[in-house]
């Protein structure tokens, strides 16, 4: 959910705007303290444990809810701004936070076409075996050893600005 989301919903239900995003923090606080906590124990057991699967079954907790986490305190952030009244106002023809949410959650597989399973040539470099991978949804070249996500991959194939491509990924 997003500040303007939450604003909307504030309107549809006739409910004060300042209630809804009061109610919203009350609600994203808990579970951001949660992950917080799940975070720091599993860097905990990853510092003290020396058995190589728990360490990276705890780099994968680790990663899998700092994702989750990211979204859900720019959030926070932006719903706390709101009701202190430090909103920015975005210039004309600029992008939001919210644009490039939406332009990352932008299906990779439409920009870079994976025609057998989740392993094809890399578009970056001469390549003659597969060498990149497809993830949820962004792309990992283990010969470049680097990873594209809807964003980045748009810049690299179409030689765009960040602006320019949030703004193509738009759908």
């Amino acid at each position: 959910m997003t500040l303007n989301t939450t604003l909307q919903a504030a309107r549809d239900m006739g409910v004060p705007e300042r209630y809804a995003v009061m109610r919203r923090l009350a609600f994203l606080q808990p579970q951001i303290k949660h992950l917080e906590r799940e975070i720091w124990g599993a860097r905990r057991r990853t510092d003290r444990s020396r058995d190589l699967l728990i360490k990276a079954l705890s780099e994968s907790l680790i990663r899998d809810q700092e994702k989750e986490l990211r979204p859900m305190k720019r959030e926070a952030t932006a719903l706390l701004n709101h009701v202190n009244g430090k909103e920015t106002v975005q210039a004309p023809g600029g992008i939001t936070q919210e644009m490039i949410d939406q332009a990352r959650q932008y299906p990779i597989t439409s920009i870079i076409e994976f025609s057998k399973g989740r392993y094809r040539c890399c578009p970056f470099h001469e390549d003659r075996n597969p060498s990149m991978a497809l993830y949820e949804n962004h792309v990992h070249c283990f010969v470049c050893n680097r990873t594209w996500d809807s964003i980045s991959a748009t810049m690299a194939l179409d030689g765009v600005t960040f602006r320019e491509a949030v703004l193509a990924l738009q759908s």
